[in-house]
């Protein structure tokens, strides 16, 4: 009965760091303290929450067949989850403080260095991508496997990690979509999100 109640409740986690995200950045948020530190919290979901369902996922492979698969890609997750949230309060931070550093810089100035402040949180961008990828494909190995995922899980986990890597070092330091590529970020969301509900209807099977 424990268990059935982690892995509900992780589903809906995952399916909640997901909706954090995206709506960190579709509303509107005041440009006052008060809008940024909502915003911040919200956007924080995101990681946060990714680590509680990625738990889920780990407990719920575990219970079939434990393996060293199953163990990396959470180990993984918590690593890739960490840096995300680095990155999204260094991208927050550098949003929120540009102005204030920016004068009595002329505009030339000014613009180098938003512009050179931004490749930090493209860094730290790329080392999420490169973890996250790691993580899809071991859960491919781990979920391929266990009963209720299956092959038809675990093979697009496996290649959705494996094109991540691919796509941001070739490249690197800018985004796959920003020079030419197919950003594969959302289908990465939805996947996510399709395998959280996966997780919610098994575990809703459980006896």
């Amino acid at each position: 009965m424990e268990n059935r109640k982690l892995w509900m409740n992780s589903g809906v986690a995952g399916i909640a760091c997901v909706a954090c995200y995206f709506l960190a950045i579709v509303v509107p948020w005041p440009d006052t303290q008060l809008g940024m530190a909502v915003s911040l919290v919200v956007l924080s979901g995101f990681p946060l929450l990714g680590i509680v369902y990625s738990y889920g996922l780990y407990s719920f492979a575990a219970a079939e067949s434990e393996n060293a698969a199953n163990r990396l890609a959470f180990v993984f997750a918590v690593a890739a989850f960490a840096t995300l949230l680095g990155m999204l309060f260094a991208q927050l931070a550098v949003n929120a403080g540009i102005a204030e550093m920016a004068k009595g810089l002329d505009e030339t100035t000014a613009r180098a260095l938003r512009r050179g402040l931004r490749l930090i949180d493209f860094g730290l961008d790329v080392a999420w991508d490169f973890l996250i990828g790691t993580t899809l494909i071991f859960w491919g190995w781990a979920l391929g496997r266990r009963k209720g995922f299956g092959p038809g899980w675990g093979v697009p986990s496996t290649l959705l990690g494996i094109a991540l890597i691919v796509l941001n070092a070739a490249t690197f330091p800018w985004p796959p979509g920003d020079r030419g590529l197919v950003d594969i970020g959302p289908f990465i969301a939805l996947f996510w999100v399709a395998m959280a509900v996966r997780l919610v209807v098994l575990a809703r099977k459980t006896p």
